[in-house]
């Protein structure tokens, strides 16, 4: 009862803010807020659990964008088991996934879709099927397994068809296009997508429909049909205006690349001057940022050094706020991974406390099987001293590898020494520097205005160290574990065009001139993780190392039997003491033009995955001429 009457107090604060929260950026309709309010009313009522857990799966997908959603999805989920409902479980676990998903959640979204996956299929449940199988291949979309994607949707699509499930359909076919667009697949895409705007269309689901037909637009573009493009992308941009701004700023920075390509610059300009208002009153700074780039980027080709200077300081606020905020989740995927880990050890504890309870059954067996044993070891033993003479020559050779291990043993100690100075000193000074500041704003010794004005560069120097992390964990996984090649055709225009993105919306990124000679149409049998990590690295110490205007050319050269890849900069150059000992594990490095901060980890960690497709790298720099680095790759 006490658990009751928590949530009849809770549950009202919670809506009551949920609803602040969806009105300061959209127009949520009162069919909505009745609705979840009429589905409390119920709640607090009922106290039959099959009836509480129909209306808590409802209310709690009316709350679902609303941070205090996961809790009750949790209590849902664990009722539905308890219940022994499958269905309602698999679909609050599929929605939980979602709900981790538009936290940029990827891994756990993931794990909560294979769930869901296993316990519909168990179950014979055909909807839910499709659904995990629908929000597998979008995560599968996200991380660029395209062909793994698509057989996720085409399986799911079989589900919908059999269930007749036109709501499902219409996901799945907004999904799938997206995924036939990067596979090349054009027409197929737009039919697919056409299919889910009719079925929407039909539904009459509005918000929906504006998802679907968001995506054809981004589809027409990528095939170069900009005029029907704009038209899918003006109606969004109405739709968003009415009901969701988020959505009308998805469609600005969309219609001002477009105008850009059209080259009806003036056009371009206004879309941003219109994105900035509503921005303000909704931010939304993934959309904001490629805006204020392209607009920087429009002003500097004219010489406009104002308005170059008003957009590039607009980029770089947007993107500390974007730093920040993946800084916040990549804290809360820790907390939610480390909850996981307790309930797994709480689970595994209680499987041992089962397992003690057979015990004394097996002793009175045990008993038994020591003395045949003793009889079997008496025989053994004799064996034993017969094979004494063999033994000892093996204990010989074993003696002999050990010490060769020792030694490679002590190599890799002082590399594990320098690793741990790394994260000693690289990654605790921000950390630091944090927890002194929430000392100081703690005991009123650091002003708001302080705390604000210091904010943003303890926000950077942990953006910084964002790729540290990521080598790091690459490479310590490498040494542990090893890693297994999992080679596939690979477009390397697409991959380093990808990074090019990525990178130039860091801190590393000052202006520099960033191009892709690399041609579109090349695909080379390697494995991708690598390459990805590889081009990270150069392109990072690129951005490092050279100053606003200078440029960084990305290029190939093809020859007989492999082909040779290069990253080209107008930078500082490399000092000669430095060169030496490039790709090395003494990690040596100097710091880059705005004193960031390098390891050389990253450069062993790229030799060490070149080598791995047998291949090489190399460097070719002198102090104050730029730098080129250059990799070959065979080809196979």
């Amino acid at each position: 009862m006490k658990a009751n009457s928590c949530i009849y107090f809770v549950l009202p604060l919670i809506l009551f803010f949920f609803f602040q929260e969806v009105a300061s950026g959209q127009q949520v309709t009162t069919t909505h807020q009745l609705k979840a309010d009429s589905l409390y009313q119920l709640l607090s009522k009922t106290q039959n659990q099959e009836s509480r857990l129909e209306i808590l799966s409802e209310l709690v997908w009316e709350i679902h964008y609303s941070d205090t959603a996961q809790k009750f999805y949790m209590e849902a989920i664990e009722l539905a088991k308890s219940l022994g409902n499958a269905n309602l479980a698999a679909q609050n676990i599929n929605r939980l996934g979602v709900y981790y998903r538009n936290k940029n959640l990827q891994e756990e979204a993931l794990l909560l879709y294979e769930q869901a996956l296993d316990l519909s299929r168990k179950a014979g449940l055909g909807i839910q099927t499709g659904h995990s199988l629908n929000n597998i291949g979008q995560i599968y979309n996200y991380r660029d397994l395209f062909e793994e994607a698509l057989s996720h949707y085409e399986e799911a699509e079989e589900y919908f068809l059999n269930a007749n499930d036109q709501d499902g359909l219409g996901y799945n076919y907004t999904g799938k296009a997206l995924v036939l667009g990067e596979l090349g697949r054009y027409l197929e895409a737009i039919q697919t997508i056409d299919r889910a705007i009719e079925i929407r269309e039909r539904l009459g689901n509005e918000r929906q429909l504006a998802v679907s037909k968001f995506n054809r637009a981004n589809l027409l573009m990528e095939m170069g049909d900009l005029d029907n493009a704009e038209i899918d992308m003006v109606n969004l941009l109405e739709f968003g205006l009415t009901y969701d701004l988020v959505r009308a700023l998805n469609a600005l920075e969309k219609l001002v690349e477009l105008k850009i390509r059209q080259g009806e610059l003036e056009k371009a300009i206004k879309y941003a001057e219109q994105a900035i208002p509503i921005h303000e009153e909704r931010p939304q700074s993934e959309s904001m940022i490629p805006i204020f780039q392209q607009m920087a980027q429009l002003y500097f080709q004219r010489g406009d050094q104002s308005n170059f200077q008003k957009y590039s300081e607009l980029l770089q606020k947007e993107r500390a706020i974007l730093n920040a905020e993946k800084t916040k989740n990549h804290l809360s995927a820790l907390t939610i991974r480390r909850q996981r880990e307790e309930i797994e050890a709480l689970n595994r504890e209680k499987e041992l406390i089962e397992k003690n309870k057979q015990i004394q059954l097996y002793l009175a067996i045990a008993m038994l099987v020591i003395i045949l044993g003793l009889a079997y070891f008496l025989y053994v033993y004799y064996r034993f001293l017969k094979k004494e003479k063999e033994k000892n020559e093996i204990l010989r050779q074993q003696k002999e590898q050990i010490a060769q291990q020792a030694k490679e043993l002590e190599e890799s100690n002082r590399v594990k020494d320098k690793i741990f100075s790394i994260l000693s000193h690289d990654l605790r000074g921000p950390l630091h520097s944090l927890i002194s500041m929430m000392q100081l704003l703690n005991d009123d010794n650091l002003s708001q205005e302080e705390f604000q004005k210091y904010l943003p560069q303890v926000s950077q120097s942990l953006g910084e160290n964002e790729q540290l992390l990521e080598n790091l964990l690459f490479w310590s996984r490498n040494q542990m574990k090893g890693m297994t090649m999992q080679k596939s055709y690979v477009n390397v225009h697409r991959l380093a065009e990808k990074n090019i993105r990525l990178l130039t919306q860091t801190n590393l990124y000052k202006g520099q001139l960033v191009i892709n000679k690399i041609p579109e149409s090349l695909s080379v049998n390697l494995d991708k993780d690598m390459l990805d990590i590889v081009y990270r690295n150069l392109l990072a110490n690129a951005l490092k190392y050279t100053h606003s205007g200078d440029g960084i050319a990305l290029a190939v050269q093809e020859e007989k039997e492999k082909y040779v890849f290069s990253i080209k900069d107008d930078g500082i150059g490399i000092r000669e003491d430095v060169k030496e000992n490039l790709f090395s594990n003494k990690f040596m490095t100097s710091p880059g033009t705005h004193q960031e901060k390098g390891t050389g980890l990253g450069l062993l960690l790229s030799k060490e995955l070149i080598a791995m497709h047998q291949g090489e790298i190399w460097a070719e720099s002198a102090q104050g001429q730029g730098s080129e680095f250059l990799f070959s790759i065979p080809k196979s």
